[in-house]
């Protein structure tokens, strides 16, 4: 599945809770080993308080594989109750996508979420045009899209005989 892989934050809808949470965002699909119509989702980030790495896992099930392959139930690990439609509504695998969610908030009103993604953690100009281009073709320019902030320094893994605070203050 050519969709699997890393992909970057490039602007989005903007939650509270995320804005709030971390910055640097970025997405790691693979399969499910466990079914062939699931995908896992690992979304890491750097928190906004103390600059630490973390990260969220989630899984999305194909809702109708067949006949709507782009269309996928969304569920957080902690919450796998809490289900949400989730659609990839343009790609082209190589270096940009746009995700969409709509779901109804614990108030009963429609919450949606945008994310335009790309391969590259600092896309080239060519396709941060080709993707809000496609953006304002479906209509989704009319939500407030922030840019993501991907300000953060890439930081190697954690060495073992490292300290969560040397860890931190490198680089």
């Amino acid at each position: 599945m050519k969709y699997l892989g890393r992909w970057w934050q490039f602007e989005k809808t903007m939650s509270y809770g995320e804005k709030m949470m971390g910055k640097c965002y970025s997405i790691n699909y693979s399969r499910d080993p466990m079914s062939v119509n699931k995908l896992k989702m690992r979304t890491d980030y750097v928190t906004r308080v103390t600059n630490a790495p973390n990260t969220m896992l989630s899984t999305l099930a194909m809702v109708n594989p067949v006949f709507d392959p782009s269309h996928f139930r969304y569920a957080l690990s902690t919450m796998p109750w809490m289900k949400k439609n989730y659609r990839v509504v343009a790609t082209d695998y190589d270096n940009f996508s746009i995700e969409y969610m709509c779901h109804k908030n614990m108030l009963g009103n429609a919450e949606e979420s945008v994310w335009l993604l790309t391969r590259e953690r600092h896309p080239s100009e060519g396709v941060r045009l080709q993707v809000k281009q496609i953006a304002q073709v479906l209509g989704l320019d009319k939500l407030t899209l922030y840019d993501a902030d991907q300000s953060c320094k890439e930081k190697p893994m954690r060495m073992q005989d490292q300290s969560m605070l040397e860890w931190l203050l490198s680089v």
